[in-house]
């Protein structure tokens, strides 16, 4: 494709996963308790159209498209692929896994479209302020499908909390917190001072909206991730950074879900927290670990678990079966495929990435842009714990993380081209790069 056909196909696969074929959807619809195994036509229409395009742009980038398969991901797509056919729901199972496979190639095409550092930053600034205008949009105009509410059919207990064109607050956190790295990664590389101003100003309408989300999790990881992000830059050597980057991490996963695997920790949560359910999430993690039981090697099928009729409607003596996820990304990957699902998820999203973002320490380029990834990184390894960020088709958390972690893998692996040649448009990843020669 052209310069031009590029930079389309960028904003049309952004805008396919931050703002979906389906905003501001309506809460107050009894149907969103309905079992949501059905696909949705105008979603897959959608994913068809950039998918096709995403094959065009991978064609164009073949040798960087290459670079980005690590053995880990192939490992990963290969026993997710086995789990489908031994999936409870295989209908369910194999249309989730399409839908997977689309993600992961349009998201490395999104990364490889731009051509130059120049253009992956402009149309990253345009598409990020259309999708925080939207936000702001809808709160203002649309309040009734833009902030959560009393009259919602669940959660009542929301009410007041921002979300605009997102689904819920819990999505709606997140997508502020990436939003407002992307603006501090263009301002630290803005030239001008006006522009290094605009993207502040957007950075504190995005914090804004955080706030206003009342989202817990995202806006109480923020300051964590920004600490550990810095310390882990610093830290030159790669012992040091993956104890950096995996003990809190650890350490947080223990005090959550262990809380209800380790009796001591629930004791100890029960003294010293002020909420040791986690809004309620420790029934969920014990329904989900009971479960989980009799399919431990391979799970209950791809994507074949939560919010299928069977459980919907069956009788539990809990709630936890009318929950959507696990709100905790290893127990719903282990429930999708099983423990070795759960085992090669943590080997590609989470040993790679650090291990990646080290290497690119030494590869010359931009170290704003390998920030930029590690930040986003570490905050979805952190958010993980408590909610189930890990291979959701669809929404801008899976394709945020996936960007990242793709991202980081090209950062290390190829040079990057800060100005090339309008006459010889560069084969290169969103930060502008060509093969390392």
């Amino acid at each position: 494709m052209t310069r031009l056909g590029n930079a389309l196909f960028f904003v049309a696969a952004f805008a396919l996963f931050w703002i979906t074929t389906t905003p501001f959807l309506d809460l107050r619809n009894p149907d969103v308790l309905l079992p949501q195994e059905a696909g949705n036509t105008s979603n897959q229409v959608a994913v068809l159209l950039v998918l096709f395009m995403s094959c065009v742009v991978l064609w164009q980038n073949k040798q960087a498209a290459l670079t980005a398969l690590s053995p880990a991901m192939l490992c990963v797509l290969a026993w997710q692929l086995v789990t489908v056919f031994t999936s409870s729901h295989i209908d369910l199972s194999v249309r989730r896994y399409i839908l997977h496979i689309s993600v992961v190639v349009i998201t490395l095409a999104w990364l490889l479209a731009p051509q130059d550092t120049r253009q992956f930053r402009r149309l990253l600034r345009w598409a990020g302020m259309f999708v925080l205008g939207l936000a702001y949009f809808g709160v203002v105009f649309l309040p009734e499908v833009s902030i959560h509410s009393a009259s919602d059919v669940l959660e009542q207990v929301n009410a007041g909390g921002w979300r605009g064109h997102f689904m819920h607050k819990n999505v709606a956190g997140p997508a502020m917190v990436v939003l407002l790295l992307y603006w501090l990664y263009l301002a630290q590389t803005a030239g001008k001072t006006s522009a290094k101003a605009t993207y502040w100003a957007l950075a504190a309408l995005s914090l804004l909206f955080l706030y206003h989300t009342n989202n817990k999790t995202s806006i109480g990881l923020l300051l964590v991730m920004f600490v550990l992000a810095f310390a882990i830059q610093k830290a030159r050597l790669l012992s040091l950074q993956l104890v950096l980057g995996l003990v809190p991490t650890g350490l947080m996963a223990l005090l959550t879900v262990g809380s209800v695997i380790f009796k001591p920790v629930g004791d100890w949560a029960e003294m010293m927290l002020s909420d040791p359910t986690f809004t309620n999430r420790t029934d969920v993690w014990r329904f989900a670990l009971d479960q989980l039981r009799g399919h431990m090697v391979a799970g209950f099928g791809f994507e074949a678990y939560w919010a299928t009729s069977d459980l919907v409607n069956s009788f539990r003596e809990t709630w936890a079966n009318t929950a959507g996820h696990a709100h905790n990304g290893l127990i719903n990957v282990a429930l999708s495929s099983g423990l070795v699902g759960a085992g090669l998820t943590i080997w590609w999203l989470v040993l790679n990435p650090l291990r990646d973002f080290h290497k690119s320490q030494q590869s010359g380029n931009d170290p704003q842009l390998g920030l930029l990834f590690l930040r986003i990184w570490l905050f979805m390894m952190l958010y993980a714990n408590l909610e189930s960020p890990f291979y959701v088709g669809r929404g801008q958390v899976w394709f945020s993380l996936l960007g990242a972690v793709f991202g980081l893998r090209l950062h290390a692996r190829l040079k990057q081209v800060a100005a090339p040649s309008l006459q010889k448009p560069v084969s290169s990843p969103a930060a502008g790069m060509e093969p390392a020669r």
